[in-house]
C-alpha cells in the first residue's frame, strides 16, 4: 500500500528503526518462513460467532505464526506498537502474496483459548458452508503449533458423522501433514469407520447407501496403510477389532445388496476372526462393562462389529470352516459381552431417549439387510 511500511522489504535503517534490533538480526531469515505458504482463507458461514471466531483466529494466531521474529517484536513488543499505530505509515507483511496491515497484539488479552474455542466451532457448524473452512482452521492450528489431543479428533469426528460430513473428515485425513489429523488414534480410526457404516445406514441400507458406504471406508482403510497415519510408539489400527470389524460389515453388506466381493469378506473375515481369539476374549472379561459409561463405548466400538460378523456368516456360509468359526466366536463371546452392556445401558436410560451405544445396536439389529 502506498506510503507504509512493508518489513519484508524495507531497507536496513528502516528496520532497526521498526524492530529495535541491529541488522544482523533483521529480516533476512524471510525465505525460511515461505514454507507456511499463504494464510488460511475462510467463507462466510451460517453463524456471525462463527464469523468472528474464524476471523480472530487468522488475524490473531495465524497470521503471527508467519511471520519471522523480527515482525512479531512488532506485534507484541508495547515499545514497538506506537509504529504499528502510526496512520501515516503502517507497517504491513506480505504472506503468500496477500499484504496484511500488522496491529499490535498482548498474548494474554487477544489470544483466544484453543480448547474452547475449538469446542465452540464443533457446536456452531451447521451446514456445508461452515464445514468447509474446517481443514484451512487445522492447517492454521498446526502451523501455529496449537496441537488438538485425541480426544478432540474424535469429538470432531463424531460430530461431522452426525451432521453427514464425512467428505470434510476425509479431506483433513488426506492432508494430514498440514491438519495434523491422523488415524494413529484408535478412537479417531473407529469413529472414521463408524461414519462409513452410518453413511450407510442413514441411507436405509439401500444399493446406492451401501456403495457409499463401502467406497468411504474403502478409503480410510487404505490410509491406514499410508505411513503418515502410522503410530510411532508401534500401535497399528489396521489390527483393532473395531476398524476391522466394520471393514467386515460394509463389505457383507455390499455383497447382500449388490453380489460384489465376497472375496473382501473372506478376507477381512479371517483378519477379524484371529483378532478374536483366546487373548482378546480374555481381555474382554477382565475389562467387562463396569458402568453405563464403559458399556454405551462397547457398544459403539462392537456393536458394528456383532452385525458384521453375524451378516458375514450368512454370506459366507454357516456351514463353511470360516462361518463355524466366526459363529463361535459370536455365540461364546462377543454377543453374550454386547447384551449384558445392552442390559446395563437400558438400566439406565435418560429422559432424552436411548444412548448412542444402544440406539447404534438397536439400529443395527433391525437394519434391512
Amino acid at each position: 500500500m502506498a506510503g507504509s511500511i512493508n518489513p519484508l522489504t524495507c531497507c536496513r535503517p528502516c528496520l532497526r528503526r521498526l524492530s529495535g534490533r541491529s541488522a544482523s538480526r533483521t529480516l533476512s531469515t524471510t525465505p525460511s518462513r515461505r514454507k507456511h505458504g499463504a494464510l488460511p482463507t475462510f467463507t462466510p458461514t451460517s453463524s456471525p460467532e462463527l464469523d468472528t471466531l474464524l476471523s480472530t483466529f487468522r488475524s490473531n494466531i495465524f497470521l503471527p505464526s508467519h511471520l519471522i521474529t523480527a515482525q512479531r517484536s512488532l506485534l507484541y513488543r508495547p515499545k514497538n506498537h506506537a509504529l504499528l499505530t502510526n496512520p501515516d505509515e503502517p507497517a504491513t507483511a506480505k504472506v503468500g502474496g496477500e499484504v496484511l496491515q500488522l496491529q499490535p497484539l498482548n498474548h494474554l488479552r487477544d489470544e483466544p483459548d484453543t480448547r474452547s474455542s475449538f469446542a465452540k466451532m464443533l457446536e456452531l457448524m451447521k451446514e456445508g458452508k461452515d464445514w468447509a473452512n474446517l481443514p484451512g482452521f487445522l492447517e492454521g492450528l498446526k502451523t501455529a503449533k496449537r496441537k488438538l489431543k485425541g480426544w478432540q479428533i474424535e469429538k470432531l469426528v463424531r460430530k461431522a458423522n452426525a451432521c453427514g460430513r464425512q467428505g470434510v473428515v476425509l479431506v483433513c485425513l488426506q492432508r494430514v501433514e498440514r491438519t495434523g489429523v491422523g488415524l494413529w488414534h484408535p478412537n479417531v480410526a473407529r469413529e472414521c469407520m463408524l461414519g462409513a457404516v452410518m453413511r450407510a445406514m442413514e441411507g436405509g441400507w439401500t444399493k446406492e447407501s451401501v456403495e457409499q458406504g463401502w467406497r468411504l471406508g474403502r478409503q480410510y482403510w487404505e490410509l491406514t496403510w499410508d505411513t503418515r497415519h502410522q503410530r510411532t510408539d508401534g500401535g497399528n489400527v489396521k489390527v483393532d477389532v473395531g476398524v476391522v470389524g466394520s471393514m467386515v460389515l460394509l463389505n457383507a453388506a455390499r455383497v447382500v445388496k449388490a453380489g460384489e466381493g465376497i472375496e473382501d469378506v473372506e478376507k477381512f473375515a479371517q483378519r477379524l476372526t484371529r483378532l478374536l481369539g483366546p487373548d482378546w476374549a480374555e481381555e474382554m472379561r477382565a475389562k467387562e462393562s463396569k458402568g453405563w459409561v464403559e458399556a454405551n463405548h462397547d457398544l459403539v466400538i462392537y456393536g458394528p462389529v456383532l452385525k458384521g460378523m453375524q451378516l458375514a456368516q450368512t454370506v459366507l456360509g454357516k456351514d463353511s470352516e470360516l462361518g463355524r468359526d466366526i459363529g463361535e466366536r459370536v455365540e461364546k463371546d462377543l454377543e453374550p459381552m454386547l447384551q449384558k452392556a445392552l442390559a446395563l445401558l437400558n438400566a439406565n436410560t435418560p429422559q432424552d431417549g436411548p444412548r448412542r451405544g444402544a440406539k447404534l445396536y438397536g439400529d443395527l439389529a433391525e437394519a434391512d439387510l
